[in-house]
C-alpha cells in the first residue's frame, strides 16, 4: 500500500476509482477528540460520552487520554469486557473507549473541510464511494457531498457508479464488507482495473482479503490515505 503524493498518474479513465469517505475525501470530525473536549469542560458531546461511562460504571473523572484514546487504568481487572460492550475494549491493563455507533448517526460527526483527494475525485468520471458511514445516513452524506463541493466532470454530484453505504448500524465486520461490495461493483461494471483509497489499514486488509479470495487475477491498487 502506498501514501498518496500525486494523483495525476492515478488518472486513467479506463480505472475504476473506488473512495472511502471518512478521513479519505474529507476531515472527519473525531469522537475521541470531541470527548476529550469534554474532559476538559465543553459539554457539547457530555450526553453521548455519558451513554458510554454508564454502560460499564465508570465516572468520566476517571478517564485519561493519550494519542487521541481515552482509557481507564484497570490493573486488577476489576471490569469485564465483554464481546457485546459497545462501547469499551481492554488492551492489558488499560480499559480503552470505542468510538460508539450513535457518533456516525450524528450531525456532530458531519465534516466541514475537505481533503487533497478531493482535487481526483472531481476530475475522474469512472467513480464510486465506499463508506461505512450506515444507509441510515444517506441523505445527510448527499447533502454534505454537495455542501463541500464534490462532483464529477459535468457537476453530478452522485458519483457516477453509485454511493454504496453500510447497511448496519454497528462497524462490524465492515472492512469485509467494504471488500465483498467492491467485489459486487467490479463484477456488475465490468472495469478490468480499479484503485481503492482508504485511511483505514485494517478496512484495506479486510477488504483485501476479500477481494483476493474471489478476484484473484484483478489489477487492483490499494492507496493508504494519510489522515
Amino acid at each position: 500500500m502506498k501514501k498518496i503524493k500525486k494523483f495525476n498518474e492515478f488518472k486513467v479513465e479506463s480505472v475504476l476509482h473506488i473512495f472511502d469517505f471518512d478521513d479519505t475525501l474529507v476531515e472527519t470530525p473525531d469522537f475521541e477528540e470531541l470527548a476529550i473536549e469534554y474532559l476538559k469542560e465543553d459539554v457539547t458531546i457530555s450526553d453521548l460520552l455519558k451513554k458510554c461511562t454508564d454502560e460499564i460504571g465508570i465516572s468520566d473523572n476517571k478517564l485519561k487520554w493519550q494519542d487521541n484514546r481515552i482509557y481507564f487504568e484497570d490493573p486488577q481487572s476489576n471490569f469485564t469486557i465483554t464481546p457485546n460492550s459497545k462501547y469499551w475494549i481492554r488492551k492489558g491493563n488499560r480499559i480503552y473507549l470505542l468510538s460508539p455507533n450513535e457518533f456516525s448517526l450524528s450531525d456532530m460527526s458531519l465534516p466541514s473541510e475537505t481533503k487533497e483527494l478531493k482535487k481526483l475525485y472531481n476530475s475522474v468520471e469512472n467513480k464510486c464511494i465506499v463508506t461505512a458511514r450506515p444507509e441510515i445516513m444517506r441523505d445527510k452524506i448527499i447533502e454534505t457531498l454537495k455542501r463541500l463541493g464534490f462532483q464529477d466532470p459535468v457537476g453530478k454530484v452522485d458519483p457516477k457508479f453509485g454511493l454504496h453505504m453500510y447497511p448496519y448500524l454497528n462497524h462490524r465486520n465492515a472492512g469485509q464488507w467494504k471488500g465483498h461490495k467492491i467485489v459486487e461493483i467490479l463484477n456488475d461494471t465490468g472495469f478490468k482495473s480499479a484503485i481503492f483509497y482508504d485511511d483505514n489499514p485494517r478496512y484495506i486488509k479486510k477488504a483485501k482479503k476479500v477481494i483476493d479470495q474471489e478476484l484473484p487475477e484483478f489489477d487492483i491498487k490499494y492507496v493508504k490515505v494519510q489522515k
